[in-house]
């Protein structure tokens, strides 16, 4: 008949074994707690709001519009478009060229933009200290770096056994992409069209209108949205949207 185990024995052991998971589970805590936390906030709001997973996909590089192209201006900046010379209607802080086609541009004015880095490095020099140190290992010191990390984010890209500076920078990431949204419908891409690059929102097969984010080789900012009347037959395809935008450029002082 075997003999009983010693009780004392037994609740040793079992002590034991709970100090080690208590051990095991503090140091997990200690090391991976918080890109555990991060990790399970970017799979909920990914579920939430299925666009976050959205990277920018690159359109190409070439293109050829054909046909004649018609310079048009607004705000000290200026662009040749494929569909002639448009009716420009200003608004409060845009104006929106209508062609008789069928076709419209609505051209935001630059000084509108927010210069997001340029405001976060003025407005406290803490707090833009507090942002550089999240980003020390991935540093961001413009406006189109600044809106590449954001949408080039994604719950997919995070892991519960990231280190911690990474996983912060990963949530803080993902918060900007949802305040930030999309201007359009989701669906993002990148461009480089000559000196131009910036992104895309949505494109132009799907009839819907397509948003686009342009920065130049000198970070200014630009904001253009492509459509078409509502009662008109009008097309737009991706390589006139490539030729608008990679001729723009300033418009010479001796030209205002």
């Amino acid at each position: 008949m075997p003999l009983a185990e010693d009780p004392e024995k037994s609740s040793a052991s079992s002590a034991i074994i709970l100090m080690l998971v208590v051990v095991a589970v503090a140091g997990y805590c200690m090391l991976y707690g918080l890109s555990s936390l991060a990790w399970i906030e970017g799979k909920h709001w990914g579920s939430r709001d299925p666009w976050l997973n959205d990277v920018p996909q690159p359109l190409p590089a070439s293109w050829a519009a054909g046909g004649t192209l018609t310079q048009v201006s607004a705000y000290d900046y200026k662009f040749k478009t494929p569909w002639g010379t448009p009716k420009i209607t200003p608004a409060l802080s845009f104006v929106v060229m209508r062609f008789s086609s069928g076709q419209a541009i609505i051209f935001y004015d630059p000084q509108s933009l927010l210069d997001s880095i340029g405001k976060l490095k003025s407005s406290s020099p803490v707090e833009y200290q507090k942002f550089a140190n999240v980003f020390i290992d991935h540093p961001i010191d413009s406006n189109y770096a600044l809106f590449q990390a954001v949408y080039d984010a994604s719950p997919a890209q995070e892991s519960p056994l990231m280190s911690g500076r990474d996983a912060l920078r990963s949530n803080v990431l993902l918060l900007w992409k949802l305040s930030f949204g999309f201007d359009t419908s989701p669906g993002i891409y990148s461009f480089q069209w000559g000196q131009m690059h910036g992104f895309q929102f949505d494109e132009p097969s799907t009839g819907r209108p397509v948003a686009l984010r342009v920065f130049d080789d000198r970070d200014r900012q630009f904001h253009f949205f492509f459509l078409v009347a509502g009662n008109s037959n009008a097309q737009i395809s991706q390589d006139e949207i490539a030729a608008v935008v990679s001729s723009l450029q300033p418009v010479p002082v001796t030209e205002r």
